[in-house]
């Protein structure tokens, strides 16, 4: 009559110390597993939203210069000086004065015809001939100056990236070949700078035999006298940026990627070359 209460009463008792922290044990296993699972997932997510932003603001930059080049009537030809200021918006990543050709601080130079031909330039910006200039500037000194809009924003780990700067500024009246020689100095007429993309990667970041930001084949300077298809100006692009311990880089790249296919290279053959007056 006692045994079946000595089994009652063994069924009745509650876990063991021991049980409890082994129980405790596996449950903070798993949620430690499921909390590595969601920050990978969510770190993978972020990574690539910002990759594909990246692609998209590097691929909108790149087809909004080569739309500029393309309607050109004359490129500044390689070795010619530019004067374009000493502001924030025109301070080279090196030291130095901005030379079309130069390596260390590509620079792509060209002039506009006027948008509106039915307009006088006195009376319509849109009537003027243009100057414009394409050129890398450090990150860290753009922002620190900037405002408004031209402002991408702080980003210290990435201070070393470079940005890439549009300025232009009109003629008042229309250039002149004989005028163009280097050293040039562009218009002082409604000059501006403004921002045009932003994680640029910088010659210093990228592998050995890249080809630079901007490749121009034309006759040296003083060359003055341009035609269709004879001058040709290559936009080779590629963005990084550094985010939470792992760098991007567009286009990708690993060991055994080829220089030359570490950039997104488009060629523009100005069309409307030798139609300025000499």
């Amino acid at each position: 009559m006692t045994e079946p209460v000595r089994v009652q009463e063994r069924h009745l008792q509650g876990v063991t110390l021991i049980e409890l922290l082994i129980g405790m044990g596996l449950a903070a296993i798993v949620l430690a597993a499921a909390f590595n699972l969601f920050t990978s997932s969510t770190k993978t997510a972020s990574e690539l939203q910002t990759r594909n932003e990246l692609l998209s603001e590097m691929q909108t930059a790149q087809n909004y210069l080569a739309a500029q080049l393309r309607e050109a009537v004359y490129v500044f030809p390689r070795g010619t000086a530019l004067n374009l200021g000493t502001g924030y918006s025109t301070k080279r990543p090196v030291a130095g004065a901005w030379q079309v050709g130069a390596q260390a601080a590509p620079v792509v130079a060209f002039i506009k015809p006027p948008e509106d031909t039915t307009q006088p330039c006195s009376s319509n910006e849109n009537g003027c001939y243009k100057f414009y200039a394409y050129y890398p500037l450090t990150r860290s000194g753009w922002v620190s100056s900037a405002t408004s809009f031209n402002n991408p924003g702080q980003d210290p780990q990435n201070g070393d990236r470079w940005v890439l700067a549009e300025y232009r500024s009109s003629y008042t009246t229309p250039p002149l070949l004989s005028a163009l020689a280097s050293p040039y100095s562009p218009p002082s007429s409604g000059q501006s700078g403004r921002l045009l993309l932003d994680y640029l990667q910088p010659a210093a970041l990228a592998l050995a035999g890249t080809p630079a930001l901007f490749v121009q084949q034309d006759a040296p300077a003083p060359a003055t006298v341009q035609t269709a298809g004879a001058v040709s100006v290559t936009l080779n692009f590629a963005v990084s940026r550094q985010l939470r311990g792992s760098v991007l880089r567009l286009p990708g790249r690993t060991a055994t990627t080829p220089a030359a296919d570490t950039v997104r290279p488009v060629t523009v053959f100005p069309r409307n070359l030798g139609s300025l007056a000499p």
